[in-house]
């Protein structure tokens, strides 16, 4: 088990610092507006410090998903948020963000959730391989239509809240991503349903990409990732327990409570981006 986790920590560290350097330059994309794809393409390639910020969340990802192909989600999936503290360092140094007395109280919440849920985490010795497809798909719809819903109440009660909530979505998408990343691994002898669940896989990476991407346009980094690891370790963990039967000990419910206490608090009292 140390081997996945030591991946999925190299993994964290590299997205994190992958993503402030994406920060640093998201100011400088082009809209997709107004250019044609060579034109949009030509821009991006200019854009150097997002371009090696992608390479090291790619790699980052890659990193973070071969822990989660080969270790239990409850396990793997909240170290995704280590790289908080990292993220918090560079982008106060870095950056120039600062954080107002709810955010850094949000913050801790998050730091302490993310500690609890591998403490209590208990580290099956046999891992099954056995899930259920129905509540995959099922907890997957019910999840798309609640984000479709809270667009909706987002953008008629807090408009100015849209560089959080793409964060909180683009955290969604993402570890809907890692969910199908072990579904993945599960049925790579079902050559049908490997194409189908892949498929499912690439859509969900890719919106969660560009959502993120949105996100760092609109608000501040310290607001934006810690809300996307949140909720990319949250999805993973729940599924873990629904649909791979994977058990929860209450120290690490304990973690899961403070993760959605924090990132909410984040939520509600980001203040909007000066840029």
């Amino acid at each position: 088990m140390l081997i996945p986790i030591a991946i999925a920590l190299i993994g964290t560290c590299s997205l994190n610092i992958g993503f402030l350097l994406q920060k640093s330059d998201a100011s400088n994309l082009p809209s997709m507006r107004g250019h044609n794809l060579v034109q949009t393409f030509s821009l991006i390639l200019k854009c150097r410090k997002w371009l090696l910020g992608t390479m090291l969340t790619s790699t980052g990802w890659i990193l973070f998903l071969v822990a989660i192909s080969i270790a239990p989600l409850s396990v793997i999936a909240p170290l995704n948020n280590a790289g908080v503290l990292v993220l918090v360092i560079f982008a106060i140094l870095y950056l120039n963000e600062k954080l107002n007395l709810y955010e850094w109280l949000g913050l801790a919440s998050i730091i302490l959730g993310v500690v609890l849920i591998p403490v209590f985490s208990q580290l099956p010795t046999n891992e099954t391989r056995i899930f259920n497809s129905s509540f995959v798909m099922i907890l997957t719809l019910l999840i798309i239509a609640g984000i479709l819903l809270l667009a909706i109440i987002q953008r008629r009660l807090a408009p100015t809240k849209s560089g959080a909530f793409l964060g909180f979505t683009a955290g969604i998408t993402g570890g809907l991503g890692a969910v199908y990343t072990k579904v993945l691994s599960l049925v790579y002898e079902d050559v049908p349903s490997l194409v189908f669940i892949f498929s499912l896989f690439l859509i969900f990476q890719l919106l969660s990409f560009l959502t993120l991407q949105t996100a760092f346009q609109k608000e501040r980094a310290t607001v934006v990732v810690p809300l996307f690891n949140s909720f990319s370790t949250l999805l993973p963990v729940i599924f873990g327990v629904i649909a791979f039967y994977e058990s929860i000990p209450v120290g690490q419910m304990i973690g899961i409570i403070l993760i959605v206490v924090g990132a909410s608090a984040l939520f509600q009292f980001s203040e909007p981006s000066a840029s």
